[in-house]
């Protein structure tokens, strides 16, 4: 019967890389808002909080939480930047730019659909459970609308 061959991430002596944060091992804050022009901005600080080093890499899933958890219009599209995987080491952080446009501040009030939120829901990249950012506030809540944007995770 044939052996497969040993690929190189079998081999004794080869370095594993940290893996990839879960959501289980991250917290997440917002910082730095910034309000302007009918634009915001802020950036999305994740922690880790787990004893030993892990990555992250790529863009985290947003949206809006209404009441009852229940998403509330589309979840944010992600912005055209470059990224690179970051390398956490316990109790290290890293961000990504979170932008909306505020209120109905150039929409339509018909298809805007001004809507209150309790929070975000963020899934740090490649996890399939959620963080709960709590954040009180109005956003476009309308089927057409695409005002939540998210960049990807930067050091």
């Amino acid at each position: 019967m044939p052996s497969a061959a040993p690929t190189s991430a079998g081999l004794p002596g080869t370095p594993a890389g940290p893996g990839a944060c879960t959501s289980a091992e991250l917290s997440v804050a917002q910082t730095d808002p910034s309000v302007g022009a009918g634009q915001y901005y802020s950036t999305l600080v994740f922690t880790n909080t787990s004893s030993h080093t892990c990555t992250l890499d790529g863009y985290p899933g947003v949206s809006y939480v209404a009441t009852a958890g229940q998403q509330s219009g589309n979840a944010a599209t992600r912005t055209g930047e470059t990224y690179a995987p970051v390398t956490l080491a316990p109790h290290g952080t890293a961000k990504a730019t979170l932008h909306d446009a505020n209120g109905i501040s150039g929409y339509d009030p018909g298809q805007c659909q001004l809507s209150p939120a309790q929070g975000l829901r963020i899934y740090p990249p490649n996890q399939k459970a959620a963080l709960f950012l709590p954040w009180q506030t109005q956003h476009c809540a309308g089927p057409t609308i695409h005002s939540l944007t998210i960049g990807p995770i930067t050091s």
